[in-house]
């Protein structure tokens, strides 16, 4: 049975690591900053030593391709994201991008050129950012709105010159960049970022699908005064009315076992103890594997989000910027994964995905399917993220398996 060069693999996880934002703590690398461009040129140099042929489409994506003996069959997509979180982890997203370069690797090693062309992606901006998330695969799928592209961010500009900073082409963004079709299957390797793999005592599984998100912008424009003369009948306390939508959030979600909802970033102004705010922006976002949760989740943060504002004399501007529905994997996918995963684990466990990925943007063009690799404590999004050496060199393992499992199901 071939394998991986694990060595080789776990200094690339290492090196990549080393590429973070001056000053910052963790593993800090976001989309559209320095670091990220210098880490994509390291990795445009691993595709290449690996035997990949690599361009950046107009989504900013970093692809390296692997030819097939059939080249006009649809192609074996692999990927992830290098970009992450401010002091987030190491692992989450990138052991996935190394991965799929270390199998391209290990099949040059071993002689082996499959009928499919394998394409290793570097998703651009998976992580979530003021000017979206899943930039990348949402270019590559579905493509954007003339609106979103020219949506002002306040100190990083338009999402159209951001995207045109990494690389990309905005001008043909309105439409997908592939079609049904023209990708025959994609698989990602990720960290489980849940307790669920380590709390089973096992070290890799089976994804069997991707939880819904909708994230939206929520500005509340009030009034600011005097916090001792004025009286609590007369404010226009912007800051209270996010207060509310939070409360709201949260108890629409206890309600609703299985479902998050999270106001994750807050900004106010004058931002001062002695006056009360008369700006607030924040974030607002659900989560759910059923749909029907998400919507009515919103629809209470809504209502409790304008009639907050009505009593306390406050404008509000609801900007949506991100709608990805649940994605259930296809049964035959997740049981040639689950046969690539056995040898590698003692257990064959599947389990759900409550973490977004590019792969809910592939699924609406292509199969997807996904192996979890374990997590200490189940944590991410923070420096104390880790996933022991061993899990990740089973992970890859096993997506090198399924590779080849894959070309033969293809046909």
């Amino acid at each position: 049975m071939h394998t991986v060069d694990a060595t080789q693999l776990i200094a690339d996880i290492a090196s990549l690591a080393t590429i973070v934002e001056p000053g910052s703590r963790g593993t800090t690398r976001r989309a559209f900053t320095d670091a990220y461009r210098t880490s994509r040129t390291w990795v445009r140099a691993c595709m290449q030593a690996a035997g990949l042929d690599v361009h950046m489409d107009a989504g900013g994506n970093l692809i390296g391709r692997y030819p097939g003996l059939r080249p006009d069959a649809p192609v074996i997509m692999l990927g992830s994201h290098t970009d992450t979180v401010m002091e987030g982890g190491r692992y989450d997203g990138a052991i996935g991008v190394l991965g799929a370069i270390a199998v391209v690797r290990a099949l040059q090693t071993h002689g082996m050129r499959l009928q499919h062309t394998i394409e290793v992606v570097d998703f651009m901006a998976e992580e979530s950012t003021p000017l979206g998330s899943l930039i990348g695969s949402t270019a590559m799928a579905q493509g954007f709105s003339d609106e979103f592209l020219r949506r002002q961010v306040p100190d990083w500009g338009d999402v159209a010159s951001c995207i045109a900073s990494m690389g990309g082409n905005p001008n043909v963004l309105t439409r997908a960049l592939r079609t049904t079709g023209t990708i025959g299957a994609y698989l990602e390797l990720h960290i489980e970022q849940g307790p669920v793999l380590e709390a089973a005592n096992v070290p890799i599984g089976v994804v069997t699908g991707i939880v819904g998100i909708r994230r939206c912008d929520i500005i509340c424009r009030g009034r600011p005064d005097h916090a001792g003369t004025a009286g609590m009948h007369h404010r226009h306390d912007a800051l209270a009315v996010a207060a509310d939508v939070i409360r709201a959030a949260e108890h629409a979600a206890h309600a609703r076992p299985g479902t998050v909802a999270t106001v994750g970033a807050l900004t106010l102004a004058p931002n001062q103890t002695n006056v009360v705010p008369g700006y607030v922006r924040f974030s607002l976002e659900m989560r759910s594997v059923h749909w029907p949760e998400v919507v009515a989740i919103w629809d209470e943060c809504m209502h409790a989000l304008h009639t907050a504002a009505a009593q306390r004399g406050v404008h509000v501007e609801v900007t949506p910027y991100e709608d990805s529905p649940p994605l259930t994997f296809a049964p035959w996918y997740t049981a040639l994964v689950a046969d690539a995963v056995a040898p590698w684990s003692p257990t064959v466990l599947h389990l759900p995905s409550g973490a977004g990925h590019d792969g809910s943007m592939i699924g609406l063009i292509a199969p997807v399917a996904m192996i979890f690799v374990r997590t200490k404590d189940g944590r991410s999004h923070c420096p104390e993220e880790f996933a022991a050496d061993a899990d990740i060199v089973a992970g890859v393992n096993a997506l090198l398996h399924a590779v080849c499992a894959l070309d033969q199901t293809l046909g």
